[in-house]
């Protein structure tokens, strides 16, 4: 399922931007994973092989950016983290898989 998301994140990026790409697979899909991931030994499995994926789609930059707002722990409620609001463990997760390489 994460590898077709993945895919289209492509074609998401091309016509509409980095910015909606990165909401997309990271505010969106991602954070609905790593949900999933704290009941299902499935999908828990495959997290950090989803997470390497994102990290080859974007740049080191793009990803620092985009997720910034959780390593400043100044989430806004307009924030382009989708779930952030809402769900701050699990930003803060989608940080801690992401943000190591950026």
């Amino acid at each position: 399922m994460w590898t077709e998301q993945c895919d289209a994140t492509t074609g998401i990026r091309n016509a509409f931007g980095t910015q909606q790409a990165l909401n997309y697979l990271i505010g969106e899909k991602f954070l609905d994973f790593i949900e999933a991931a704290e009941k299902d030994d499935n999908f828990r499995s495959e997290l950090l092989t989803f997470a390497a994926r994102i990290q080859m789609l974007f740049k080191p930059s793009e990803l620092a950016a985009y997720l910034a707002p959780v390593n400043d722990l100044a989430i806004a409620r307009d924030s382009s983290l989708v779930r952030c609001a809402t769900d701050g463990a699990l930003v803060a997760a989608a940080w801690r898989l992401l943000g190591e390489s950026t």
